[in-house]
């Protein structure tokens, strides 16, 4: 369907096309008026005619009566004679219809702009051309990032067919594009089921998961500021998605290994964002999403769910505890460190005291957060964002 701009290209190309040729007398505009009787009228009297003039008294100057009134006045032409306009006023080209041709598609592309959709493919070819600079196809991906935020665009990338196009990039060997392909995709699927969706389709998660930390365990050639941002496309894809678990869980739970490495990643940015995906994760744990649900998504959803457990998927915390995920962030938190990161304690404790209330959490689990949480003063505490009432929910759930 097209839209808004696509139809106000179409009528400036097909208005009509106005002469600047001057135009013969005998085409100017003209007023005409066919009395309904030749007779006089009674309104006449008491008037005077002298030079097409009216006036109400004969000693009074008038203005020639030139319009074409629905009761004839004593200089209103009869017989369906005609008034020529004043001089300018003549009619330009008239009966001119036919499409406009004087205007290229340039010409329209400056009148009134391209399409989104049009900028989108342009951006992405540019992006795929490796003829051209990293900084320029870096640029370009930053504008199409710009245009994939208004979610409409987000959920034309299908139609587009750009997924595919997109995806390829992640295997660049230039860790800028890699990263911003990596930011497109969360800014894409956040808070859209449509978009996550798509991404399933094109089983995205595993490459996402590789940029992270590659499943033969060795470490990640990515830099930090790569695994950062494929962090933000792991994050925005799983939050609120209902196939979460079954994606955490494929490829022998690759996925809630990427989790583990990421809570003890050497980049505290990565760290941090590990930490407070982790206490999305549990958030949302057995939740049932309240959303309105696209018909084509829906069907998905529920072939997906029927393949997995016969429809009896397990729920995220279920999964977290299978693997140790909490564990480990327990660990995390008591490990002592040259530098403290106030910011991943913080999301760390939080995403725990969230397991408890999931009764995800073992008994010795508890007593070991419990000391961790004893260890920190009232200041410690604040420091943390945990102060106040968060601090005394926390101790009242810890009992400490």
């Amino acid at each position: 369907m097209p839209d808004l701009n696509e139809l106000l290209r179409w009528s400036i190309a097909n208005s009509q096309l106005q002469s600047t040729e001057s135009t013969p007398s005998d085409q100017q505009l003209s007023l005409r008026f066919s009395p309904a009787s030749s007779g006089g009228g009674s309104g006449t009297t008491g008037s005077s005619r002298s030079g097409g003039n009216s006036a109400l008294h004969s000693s009074d100057g008038g203005l020639a009566d030139v319009s074409p009134a629905s009761t004839p006045g004593p200089a209103t032409p009869v017989g369906g004679s005609t008034l020529p306009l004043p001089p300018g006023g003549e009619l330009p080209g008239a009966g001119t219809s036919a499409r406009r041709d004087d205007l290229t598609t340039e010409m329209l592309d400056l009148i009134m702009g391209k399409s989104d959709s049009i900028v989108m493919k342009e951006k992405m070819d540019f992006a795929l051309d490796e003829s051209h600079s990293v900084e320029d196809r870096v640029e370009a991906l930053d504008d199409f990032e710009m245009l994939i935020e208004l979610i409409d665009n987000a959920n034309n990338m299908p139609i587009l067919k750009l997924w595919d196009p997109l995806l390829s990039l992640l295997s660049s060997p230039h860790p800028e594009i890699v990263a911003h392909v990596c930011w497109i995709i969360g800014t894409a699927v956040q808070n859209n089921l449509k978009a996550q969706a798509a991404l399933y389709i094109h089983n995205a998660f595993p490459q996402i998961l590789s940029i992270l930390y590659p499943s033969t365990g060795g470490s990640s050639s990515h830099p930090s500021s790569v695994r950062a941002k494929a962090t933000y496309a792991l994050s925005s894809s799983l939050k609120h998605w209902p196939l979460a678990s079954s994606v955490l869980s494929a490829d022998s739970s690759s996925g809630y290994n990427a989790l583990k490495r990421g809570i003890v990643d050497s980049d505290p940015v990565v760290r941090r964002k590990m930490a407070f995906l982790l206490g999305t994760l549990v958030m949302q744990s057995g939740e049932v999403y309240e959303g309105e649900i696209p018909n084509e998504v829906r069907g998905l959803l529920e072939q997906k769910m029927k393949e997995v457990n016969g429809g009896r998927s397990e729920t995220l915390v279920d999964g977290m505890k299978r693997e140790g995920v909490f564990e480990i962030l327990i660990n995390a938190l008591k490990e002592k460190k040259e530098e403290i990161d106030v910011e991943f304690e913080e999301n760390a404790m939080r995403a725990l005291t969230r397991a408890i209330e999931k009764d995800a959490l073992s008994m010795n689990d508890k007593e070991e957060l419990k000391s961790v949480w004893a260890g920190w003063d009232e200041q410690d505490r604040e420091d943390r964002g945990l102060g106040g009432e968060d601090g005394i929910a926390i101790s009242a759930m810890l009992g400490a």
